[in-house]
């Protein structure tokens, strides 16, 4: 027993000498690599190094993408206060009560479970509008609770949202009862994976959240139910929720990347 603990202990000193240099600057480097070339050089040294090197190299590069992902947050978030577009001092309480709470839950969205950029791309869209220059308190109050739901959800729910908000917008469906799963059939079509179980795995939590409409009877399975096509199924919440980040990418001058 006492040797194989040895063994383990001499297996994680040199992967970390190998990953992570002992010079401060020299980790700073190389945490600044593009994730592909963090990437390859993890990969190369797990591929060449023993199993017990599995663990440790998924706690570095989760730690290395969250790190990434503070340093995007807080280069928008400067880029935003020097723009002019949110307040210096967003996050005085006073102020704005939703500032200093939108961004810390932001943080913790990140913390808790790393976005990726449709999420992350959501997740500030919520903060953005949370802290806008002359946004009244009521949209503050409002695009705080948006926040909330942005990180309840998943990228895939997100596209969902998006492909019924861009129906919604050219107005594909008309007002009547149709069945689920002919719905979902039309949404998979649109999405262009023509998977209607996916869309219905996905469209579960949307409902929950409120951003689209609910059944005609919830009392029967989802084979039976039917659903009101009017506006796509997109409620005023999801609406809201969808205008927001449009908002944010057209403001912040990515809504034509």
């Amino acid at each position: 027993m006492a040797e194989e603990e040895s063994m383990v202990l001499k297996v994680s000193e040199p992967f970390s000498d190998a990953l992570l240099p002992q010079s401060t600057d020299e980790l700073a480097k190389f945490m600044d690599q593009p994730l592909t070339a963090i990437a390859e050089t993890i990969a190369g040294a797990l591929a060449a190094g023993p199993k017990g090197w599995t663990m440790m190299a998924g706690h570095i590069v989760q730690a290395i993408l969250k790190g990434k992902l503070y340093q995007q947050v807080s280069r928008e978030i400067k880029k935003l206060r020097d723009e002019g577009k949110i307040p210096d001092d967003f996050a005085d309480e006073k102020k704005n009560k939703y500032g200093f709470k939108s961004w810390v839950d932001l943080l913790k969205a990140i913390d808790d479970d790393p976005p990726d950029a449709d999420l992350l791309e959501a997740l500030m869209a919520m903060f953005y509008g949370a802290n806008k220059v002359n946004a009244t308190d009521a949209q503050r109050m409002l695009n705080y609770r948006l926040l909330q739901i942005a990180r309840r959800l998943n990228s895939g729910e997100l596209l969902l949202l998006r492909t019924i908000y861009d129906a919604f917008k050219r107005k594909d469906f008309q007002q009547q009862f149709i069945s689920l799963s002919q719905w979902t059939s039309k949404i998979a079509r649109l999405q262009g994976h023509n998977l209607s179980a996916l869309v219905l795995k996905d469209e579960h939590a949307l409902v929950e959240e409120e951003l689209i409409s609910g059944y005609k009877d919830a009392t029967t399975t989802p084979f039976n139910q039917s659903v009101l096509e009017n506006n796509a199924r997109l409620s005023d919440l999801g609406a809201a929720f969808c205008q927001n980040i449009e908002t944010y990418l057209g403001e912040t001058g990515r809504g034509s990347e």
